[in-house]
């Protein structure tokens, strides 16, 4: 197995997302139009049950593997690595049978005081065997992360996804025939499927290319670390990651449940709130967390990298990795707002059918760099030993949410509005509060010119496509494209003529750097 640099195992996995995002669209896009609002409304309410029970049966687990192993290799320390991933299987295994037999035998329970809306029970029934799918393919990534070599992660996330959508394209289409809930219940057999099928991609790859003979063969027999010691290091970041996500998780099972009430408060009936809660959390807020891809890539690859620069004492590197992100988040994070915020209704018009998501989807715009920023912040301070902060910011910005959900969605003149604005202002808050603790571990590297080339940038991109849209009523969908393209060409030409691309950083891009480069020379001003 080669190791990949920060940027070669960044750039893997950024593609290797780009690639299941858009494919991910794909299958929402038909998705939605088979089964519309109402039935993702009931694909999405079961959701956060699976995010708490994976809470449970991982146990953070996976970030915990990715830190350590790197730590172990960066010591040659082959039996810490057996170690840590010997006891993370029974960790796992043991919690995936408690809490999938918990899942069956309380299904009566989740069906009458859980579920708002009793058409989602055979979603919930279908979903149960996912658990132990997304538990054991857990312990492979982290393993893969530790190791630093993204490949096999990426190459599995596009196999899942692949086989989720033909699976969705077959089950979904035949069950809608007899009902909204079975056809809801299918695509989340598609989704078991396609966790199935990623699963067995990775245990091959490990097989191939991830033996640990062949990765450390010099490595001595015993490890200096004992096992109580491997178990302390790895409850310090284990637990302050489940606790967090156990903390989140309950936040988030009890956001669809506040979301129908308050909804119902301001007056809408049950089944128009299932399709505003549908259109929020399968439509707008997808559409919102698309940039996410790229700098969810840098996240993945910080835990590792941070984690093994503290331990050969290069903390240095962790001020360069700052200032990477920071800098990489902004020239994602800018035009993306732009786009999102100025074309809210026409893209969710061409892509959903729906126009009405575009209001939803456009309180939530703005704030993008902030969402974009949390991951890769959150990553630095898992990988400085930090993960309580994490969790602490987390909780503060969740509880923000369910308490701004339950004041703005109850007012009739505001209604599903205030899920955008509560969403918004979680995520601002606990991106600013993660920003000024690694500031305050790592220090100010955050490179202040680039940011301000940036935002010049994107608001010439926003001045160039108000001046092409500006006498369009009804937008037709040739000229949105040829606004959005043109104005992301003009946006990244005024990057390199602004020097925050040079053709010296981009050459660094493995593989194709060269080639950008070349096409970089011919910007003007470009260096």
């Amino acid at each position: 197995m080669n190791r990949q640099s920060f940027l070669h195992g960044a750039l893997v996995l950024m593609i290797a997302g780009l690639i299941t995002r858009v494919m991910g669209f794909v299958y929402r896009i038909f998705l939605t139009r088979l089964i519309g609002a109402e039935g993702m409304g009931l694909f999405q309410i079961v959701f956060p049950i699976l995010g708490l029970v994976l809470t449970f049966v991982t146990a953070g687990l996976p970030l915990a593997i990715s830190k350590l192993v790197a730590e172990a290799v960066a010591q040659n320390d082959r039996a810490r690595v057996l170690r840590i991933m010997r006891v993370s299987v029974w960790i796992i295994a043991t919690m995936t049978v408690i809490f999938t037999s918990l899942m069956y035998f309380l299904r009566g329970f989740v069906l009458h005081h859980w579920l708002s809306d009793p058409r989602a029970y055979p979603t919930y029934l279908a979903m149960i065997p996912v658990v132990s799918i997304i538990a054991v393919s857990s312990l492979y990534r982290g393993y893969f992360q530790g190791m630093q070599d993204m490949t096999p992660t990426a190459a599995a996330r596009i196999f899942e996804q692949t086989i989720r959508i033909v699976s969705i394209w077959i089950l979904a289409a035949y069950f809608v025939r007899y009902s909204l809930a079975y056809a809801a219940a299918a695509a989340m057999m598609g989704m078991v499927l396609g966790e199935l099928g990623g699963l067995l991609f990775l245990i091959v790859q490990q097989r191939r290319r991830g033996r640990l003979s062949d990765i450390l063969p010099n490595a001595a027999a015993r490890s200096d670390e004992t096992r109580r010691q491997t178990l302390y290091s790895m409850g310090q970041l284990a637990l302050p990651v489940t606790l967090s996500s156990l903390i989140w998780s309950v936040l988030a099972a009890a956001e669809p449940v506040l979301v129908m009430r308050a909804l119902k408060a301001a007056g809408f009936t049950t089944s128009i709130s299932t399709a505003l809660y549908g259109q929020y959390s399968g439509m707008a807020f997808p559409l919102l967390v698309f940039p996410t891809v790229f700098t969810g890539s840098l996240a993945t690859n910080l835990v590792p990298s941070v984690a093994q620069a503290v331990a050969s004492s290069e903390r240095f590197r962790v001020r360069i990795r700052l200032a990477q992100s920071f800098t990489a988040t902004a020239m994602v994070a800018f035009p993306t707002s732009v786009v999102l915020t100025m074309f809210a209704s026409p893209l969710s018009q061409y892509i959903y059918k729906e126009p009405s998501v575009g209001p939803i989807l456009a309180v939530m715009a703005p704030f993008e760099f902030f969402l974009c920023l949390q991951g890769p912040l959150v990553g630095i301070l898992q990988g400085l030993n930090k993960a309580g902060i994490a969790m602490a910011n987390s909780i503060i910005g969740g509880l923000l949410k369910l308490a701004l959900i339950i004041l703005l969605a109850s007012h009739p003149t505001i209604g599903v509005l205030g899920i955008s604005m509560a969403t918004a202002a979680s995520f601002t808050i606990s991106a600013l509060l993660n920003l000024w603790f690694v500031v305050h571990y790592v220090g100010f590297s955050i490179r202040l010119q680039a940011l301000a080339r940036i935002a010049i940038a994107a608001c010439a991109m926003f001045a160039y496509m108000q001046i092409i849209t500006y006498h369009h009523g009804q937008l037709p969908f040739g000229s949105l494209m040829f606004a959005i393209i043109g104005g992301f060409i003009l946006y990244l030409a005024l990057l390199c003529a602004l020097r925050v691309l040079t053709t010296r950083n981009i050459r660094r891009v493995p593989k194709i750097g060269p080639w950008l480069a070349s096409i970089i020379r011919w910007v003007p001003f470009a260096v």
